[in-house]
């Protein structure tokens, strides 16, 4: 089934598609309620958008458009990646950390003067490799597909990967500075101003859901900062509130802005209804991979020989010359497309029911969706516990918690972002520490 057809069938059969939508993201968000703590929460976008997909799965089954194999498959799947997840308690920073003491198991004292060395250099990280890519490939938002902005094997992919994890790092710390320290007048000038690039530099990636990413990064400030701090941030959470509410606004209004500019490229011009149009066609497209592969046994003539492995973790196989790039799979979701529609650098999502069905038996489809669950889980929920109350440990578990709501939707996606972080964070953190090593040496030497 391509795109048009499944399009078509939905708009014979709306209402039951309109239905299964609502009622199956309610039914999520009821099942996960005690581990969404806001709207802001992205855990609360990450449950919604798979409410959304797995509708698709039963409108698909309800109109006998799929075998009942593949429906009971996703059934037992779904059960599994529950039991995995619920194996550990949510967040409850309100119960367990408002005015309660918490002993400090800090494993190295990094003060404020180390945090805002690691901003600098990560806003220098950032802002450059930012203009290199403007420079070298133009804007994304302007490219055929923002996804081959990075690619192309030339070893320009490691300025991707610079970027990802520097903007990670500066955008949690520029919050923090923000709402929770006290700030010079030319920092307050630095802190605006690298806002401001981060703001622009986000609407021109292509990425339509991009801003959301800000209010992320607010909300697991926050969190942590109750972790450290108890109830004498309340008046600050209330304060950050207020610009989350403008970042979700802004977000609804660059959806469409991005949709109009790309539909201004079509030879026939873009209209605010094709905008609207579009923007269904993306909420229902949550997924997509299940109408463009379980119809007819699609998914059948995807299965490659190379197996989940090499295609779980065939980007820090490729990088560290493990395995040879000719010899790693095309990734899965680009595999759909060029079934259906040749050699497209773009594909669905391989959400992690997908992933099982395409590569394992019924018994391999449990165990892996019950390991994916336990990992979105231990990050999630049991690392929120584990780490230090410190500033520099809640930056650490932002840059990863974030990225682990990937898990939901690509595998492959989180651990190119995880072995990002991998390589880039290291030497950022080490030329911090260098920094602070040689300001220190000079002041006593004078």
């Amino acid at each position: 089934m391509t795109y048009v057809e499944f399009f078509l069938l939905a708009e014979e059969n709306l209402f039951s598609l309109i239905f299964l939508s609502f009622a199956i993201v309610f039914v999520y968000l009821i099942i996960y309620r005690n581990y969404i703590l806001s709207i802001f929460d992205p855990m609360f976008f990450a449950i919604v958008a798979t409410g959304l997909a797995n509708a698709i799965f039963f409108f698909l089954f309800y109109l006998n458009e799929i075998r009942s194999e593949y429906f009971y498959s996703y059934i037992f799947t779904e059960l599994a990646f529950f039991t995995g997840f619920f194996l550990f308690k949510p967040i409850k920073p309100h119960k367990y950390y408002l005015g309660k003491t918490i002993p400090n198991k800090l494993l190295i004292d990094f003060d404020e003067k180390f945090i805002t060395i690691l901003f600098y250099w990560a806003i220098f990280f950032h802002v450059f490799s930012q203009l290199l890519t403007y420079a070298l490939v133009g804007l994304p938002i302007l490219m055929e597909s923002r996804l081959t902005t990075y690619s192309g094997g030339s070893g320009f992919g490691i300025f991707g990967r610079i970027l990802d994890v520097s903007s990670s790092i500066g955008v949690f710390l520029l919050f923090y500075r923000f709402f929770y320290c006290e700030n010079s007048k030319p920092s307050k000038y630095l802190n605006y101003l690298y806002l401001v690039f981060t703001i622009f530099a986000m609407i021109v990636s292509g990425n339509k859901t991009n801003l959301l990413f800000l209010i992320y990064y607010i909300f697991i400030l926050n969190i942590f900062m109750l972790k450290i701090k108890g109830k004498s941030i309340s008046l600050q959470i209330k304060k950050t509130m207020s610009l989350q509410k403008v970042f979700l606004i802004s977000s609804i209004i660059l959806i469409f802005l991005v949709i109009i500019i790309q539909l201004s490229r079509n030879p026939s011009g873009a209209q605010l209804n094709d905008s609207w149009i579009v923007l269904i066609k993306r909420i229902v497209s949550f997924g997509d991979v299940y109408y463009l592969t379980l119809p007819n046994d699609i998914i059948l003539q995807l299965h490659d020989k190379h197996g989940p492995f090499l295609q779980l973790f065939k980007d820090p196989l490729g990088v560290l010359r493990i395995v040879p790039w000719s010899e790693l799979p095309i990734d899965s979701g680009f595999a759909v497309t060029n079934y259906h529609y040749g050699d497209i650098a773009s594909g669905p999502n391989p959400r992690y029911n997908y992933f099982a069905i395409l590569y394992f038996n019924l018994g391999g489809q449990i165990v892996y969706c019950f390991f994916v669950g336990v990992v979105i889980s231990f990050i999630r929920n049991k690392l929120f516990y584990i780490l230090p109350k410190h500033i520099f440990y809640g930056l650490l578990y932002s840059i990863i918690s974030i990225n682990i709501i990937y898990a939901f939707q690509d595998m492959p996606t989180l651990i190119i972002h995880i072995f990002s972080i991998l390589l880039i964070f290291p030497i950022i953190f080490l030329l911090s520490i260098f920094t602070i090593d040689i300001l220190n040496k000079s002041k006593i030497s004078s």
